[in-house]
């Protein structure tokens, strides 16, 4: 079923869902980026750990998916509040973590982790068969760097080119998933009774048919987090909430015209 709205459509109502909120909701993307910052300083500075050792590697699974996620989750709450019209406070930034959310909210994390995970192993086969299971594991697991990894596959042409067509084609497999977990999330919040199965199923009922469409407001967006990154960044803190909220309307629409989930 082809959507009624276009994505000028979705992008003007961001922007006038965002009118009053811009202030808002920067704040909320400049706290988000902070916070990750202080914990992972914080726990770097107690941990102490080199960078590229295995315990390193396990922090940082740890942090980024049993804390850190949350605080993304975090934002998308915030951009489909500001869409539907509700003021939006620091303090939902936070509400992850909330007894009835941040289970669920974990188990829709990891399993896109799970997901993202096997696709890697996809992508990187050619690496495989090519150079065994001790660089197709490193480069998994992070436990070669990209230096040795750049060394090792120097001249060899074939693979190289191997290695951008399945990275290409990866890059948009990789956008699907993350709209359908990102969907589910908000189905999630939209219904907590919802089980984390059927908020997946219907994240992919929202997709279903408009993957094309949904790509094409994704790639819209790569001018303004180009522009965003210049000045230390700092415009990414306005280019991050318009592009969370426009995502939020591609949802609501596909919401509205699909209604329930079936089956």
């Amino acid at each position: 079923m082809k959507s009624q709205v276009t994505n000028a459509k979705h992008r003007e109502q961001a922007r006038l869902s965002l009118k009053s909120n811009w202030g808002a909701m920067a704040w909320i993307t400049f706290l988000a980026f902070f916070i990750k910052f202080i914990i992972g300083s914080v726990v770097g500075s107690i941990a102490q750990l080199p960078k590229d050792s295995a315990g390193n590697n396990v922090m940082s699974f740890l942090l980024n998916n049993f804390v850190y996620f949350a605080i993304t989750y975090g934002t998308y709450y915030c951009a489909l509040q500001v869409l539907r019209g509700k003021k939006v406070e620091s303090g939902m930034l936070t509400s992850m973590f909330q007894g009835k959310f941040y289970l669920p909210m974990l188990m829709i994390n990891l399993i896109q982790y799970l997901v993202e995970l096997l696709l890697n192993l996809v992508v990187l086969l050619p690496i495989l068969l090519s150079y065994g299971s001790v660089m197709y594991f490193g480069l998994m697991f992070n436990t070669v760097s990209v230096e040795q990894f750049q060394t090792e596959i120097a001249g060899d042409i074939f693979l190289g080119l191997l290695l951008v067509i399945f990275g290409i084609l990866m890059i948009f497999i990789g956008i699907f998933i993350s709209g359908i977990f990102q969907f589910a999330v908000w189905a999630k919040i939209d219904d907590p009774e919802l089980s984390v199965g059927d908020a997946i199923k219907y994240g992919l009922y929202l997709m279903k048919d408009r993957f094309g469409q949904y790509l094409l407001l994704q790639v819209s967006f790569i001018g303004w987090f180009i522009i965003g990154t210049l000045v230390f960044g700092i415009g990414l803190f306005w280019v991050i909430p318009y592009h969370n909220v426009a995502i939020a309307s591609f949802y609501d629409t596909a919401r509205e015209e699909k209604g329930a989930l079936l089956g």
